[in-house]
């Protein structure tokens, strides 16, 4: 009762899987990803054991068909599933049962396998892959591009309610933070697809300025105050933890008048994190003189 796309970065070796349905947190249930292993859509009365243990098989060296080809033969009522997996090495398969609802159907690209059921027609599913080859940039970005296709192409016929999409590593490096590279999920919404489009963004804001803020605070907040000026054309809305932290980049970079300001404007809509900036202070990550010098009293 959804629609899926998984997919591998031939470039950068990432891989993904993003899905869209009219059924409540499709996140929890169609998507598994395993860095440095693959990624698996199961879908249509979703049966969890082809991602949880075709994960499992993956990472012990089995191809993606050898995957569906093992865990079909288990399955008792494989006509009902709809499955893609896709391995490290760009190894593709899918399997739509004879039993999925109609529209149901995948298509397998290049780098890509969609799927669907339930879905307005065949084009929901080919439109996934022609938009995602069709692409550019980030995977993430590309993987949204293909669930936007499938929307514009009829999408889930019954109508839409969660999205969600994992972007993992190629390889591990013990740090499981790092290795799962995007990992969003919309799980009730009158429009999934765009609220994940917008979360996209705010997770790469987010994690811009969360990187010049630890990079200023490390000793270098010149150069991190100059990526987040840069960063401002772009810039759709200034949440109020960005704005404290902006501002704490700008004073030790030695901007305290444009730090002042900030802060000035944080007073009058959101007073909590200018107790926030103080506490900066206490914790010795910024000086008190500077801290006392801008953030307005209380």
């Amino acid at each position: 009762m959804t629609y899926s796309i998984v997919a591998r970065d031939a470039a950068t070796g990432e891989m993904g899987v993003a899905t869209q349905s009219q059924a409540f947190a499709v996140g929890s249930s169609v998507p598994f990803a395993l860095p440095g292993h693959g990624v698996i859509a199961t879908q249509s009365m979703a049966e969890p054991m082809y991602g949880s243990v075709g994960l499992d098989l993956l990472q012990g060296g089995f191809t993606a068909q050898e995957v569906l080809t093992a865990l079909s033969s288990v399955d008792p009522q494989p006509e009902r599933r709809q499955v893609a997996v896709l391995g490290v090495n760009g190894d593709l398969a899918a399997y739509t049962g004879s039993s999925c609802v109609e529209a149901a159907g995948h298509l397998i690209g290049e780098t890509c396998v969609s799927l669907a059921n339930m879905a307005a027609s065949p084009w929901v599913w080919e439109a996934m892959v022609e938009r995602y080859e069709a692409s550019g940039g980030p995977l993430a970005q590309r993987l949204l591009n293909a669930l936007q296709a499938a929307e514009e192409a009829g999408g889930d016929f019954r109508g839409r309610r969660s999205a969600a999409i994992m972007v993992i590593r190629p390889s591990t490096t013990g740090r499981p933070w790092h290795d799962m590279a995007v990992d969003l999920r919309v799980d009730d919404s009158a429009d999934p697809v765009a609220a994940l489009a917008e979360l996209l963004v705010t997770r790469a804001r987010y994690q811009d300025v969360v990187r010049a803020f630890q990079q200023a605070i490390d000793g270098d907040p010149v150069t991190a105050d100059r990526e987040l000026e840069l960063l401002r054309p772009m810039d759709a809305a200034t949440e109020p933890d960005q704005l404290m932290w902006r501002a704490v980049v700008a004073a030790l970079a030695g901007r305290e008048d444009a730090a002042r300001e900030m802060l000035a404007d944080l007073a009058g809509t959101a007073p909590q994190f200018l107790e926030a900036a103080r506490r900066f202070g206490k914790a010795g990550l910024m000086p008190d003189d500077v801290v006392q010098r801008i953030v307005p009293s209380a």
